[in-house]
């Protein structure tokens, strides 16, 4: 049975002469009566307005009248238009709408009313329609729309943890609404998605203001200070993603419990260490927040474990050593390199002088090629064992000091997979300087075979003219 907010719905839009104006409390739409029939289904409405939560006007559009003229029985319609204004009564923590595009409007416009909001009811859903979101349900304006409201869970405010400097309450009341996971159906997470990342990203930074020109501007005060503003249109980001990301971050910031202030705190440090710069917001977000999630839960669980200030300093510890140990690595790297430039401008050298020198024999080249398998040889040992002794000190930490305190899937994130990527770059590197080195040592060996070749076939002429 269809309810009586759809077929007023309908009925609306099939007598439109111009597009409705809604909001979460007002309706308001311009249209022409298709007859008697029409208008005392304007006037059931109007009859039954308490039970269906609302009030219903209608006065004529070219007059500034607002006598109700549902009060009366209109005989003729010709040439005649009608301002229908639709109130809907608040009732609890719930919101209704007749047109989903008023919905889509309104969850932009007029976001802290969906914070506040269990329920949301549109009266243009098909009646077998139903979404659950995270404490939000979103279905048709039936006859029972004002069963089952659910009461919002407990949590933690953003406005106890992130200072709003502009005094014009731009904080979310809660991000609840806003926060969803893989499993969220798509009617639900692609009609907020804009405004939903907007609004859980003011959740993060220590504080927020607004500059100069009215833009909202986030700061994270931990350390390095940012400062960064945040964009209304974000161009190069995956939007489910950083929606995704955003809805766990504030999930485990929020509604994880007490302790948030230490939840966000440890966040907000990692996302300075991380930060790019002259980032905007969303862009820094979006580049940063994973890895700085990571580490601040790790940082977390370290903190529950009782390791207190020690363990904290532990993590700062083994970044500082994973710092200096890829540097090292580098540097082993850039030892390579310069010892295969040195070597090759001895080999160019050598090849100079041969070709312009006619008194020279072979002798110089098979030295030169000597001195290049021996000048590789002591750089890569070198070489390996600087890098060799980076890996086995790796290991003795990894298992004696912070196997006891960190899980293995948190040293990974945090140290091991860096370790592999240093090594694996300078094990390339290695296997190019070696090839090189080969590539110079046979080059040479076949210019002193050729350089022989033509001093065997000289002595063989000269014989010959001697004999003469």
């Amino acid at each position: 049975m269809t309810s009586q907010m759809k077929l007023l719905a309908v009925g609306l839009h099939s007598h439109s002469i111009a597009p409705p104006s809604e909001t979460c409390d007002i309706f308001q739409q311009t249209i022409r009566v298709g007859g008697q029939e029409h208008w005392r289904s304007l006037q059931s409405v109007r009859s039954n307005a308490t039970s269906l939560g609302i009030t219903i006007s209608a006065t004529d559009s070219d007059l500034d009248d607002e006598h109700n003229l549902l009060d009366e029985q209109l005989e003729d319609f010709s040439d005649r238009t009608f301002s229908i204004r639709i109130v809907k009564v608040r009732s609890g923590n719930i919101l209704k709408f007749l047109t989903v595009d008023g919905f889509d409007r309104s969850v932009q416009s007029e976001p802290s009313r969906l914070e506040e909001s269990t329920k949301v009811v549109v009266a243009e859903l098909p009646l077998g329609f139903k979404c659950n979101a995270n404490g939000i349900s979103i279905g048709p304006w039936s006859e029972d729309w004002a069963a089952s409201v659910v009461a919002e869970e407990n949590a933690v405010r953003p406005r106890r943890l992130v200072n709003d400097m502009s005094g014009k309450g731009l904080l979310p009341t809660s991000p609840r609404v806003w926060i969803i996971d893989e499993s969220a159906d798509t009617w639900w997470s692609d009609r907020i998605r804009k405004t939903a990342i907007q609004r859980l990203a003011l959740c993060i930074p220590d504080a927020i203001s607004l500059d100069s020109d009215g833009n909202v501007v986030s700061h994270v005060r931990s350390g390095r200070k940012i400062a960064a503003v945040i964009e209304h249109v974000a161009t190069g980001i995956d939007m489910s993603g950083l929606h995704l990301l955003l809805s766990e971050v504030c999930r485990w910031i929020y509604f994880e419990g007490p302790d948030a202030e230490t939840r966000h705190s440890l966040l907000a440090s990692e996302l300075v260490r991380l930060w790019p710069s002259d980032a905007t917001w969303l862009q820094g977000l979006n580049e940063s927040l994973g890895g700085s999630f990571e580490a601040a839960r790790t940082a977390y669980r370290l903190h529950l474990q009782s390791k207190g200030v020690d363990a904290l300093k532990l993590m700062s510890d083994l970044r500082k050593g994973l710092s200096d140990d890829v540097r090292s690595l580098a540097n082993n790297t850039a030892s390579l390199s310069s010892g295969l430039w040195r070597d090759a401008a001895v080999a160019f050298g050598v090849v100079v002088l041969k070709a312009t020198t006619t008194t020279l024999g072979s002798w110089l080249i098979w030295f030169a090629m000597a001195y290049l398998v021996a000048s590789c040889a002591f750089t890569v040992m070198a070489a390996n064992s600087a890098v060799n002794a980076i890996v086995e000190n790796e290991k003795s930490f990894r298992s004696r000091l912070y196997a006891p305190l960190l899980l293995e899937k948190d040293y990974e994130e945090l140290a091991a997979k860096h370790y592999r990527k240093a090594l694996s770059s300078f094990e390339w590197y290695r296997f190019f300087v070696i090839l090189a080195y080969g590539v110079a040592v046979a080059g040479l060996a076949w210019l002193a075979q050729l350089s022989l070749g033509k001093e065997e076939l000289f002595r063989f002429i000269a014989a010959h003219l001697r004999a003469i």
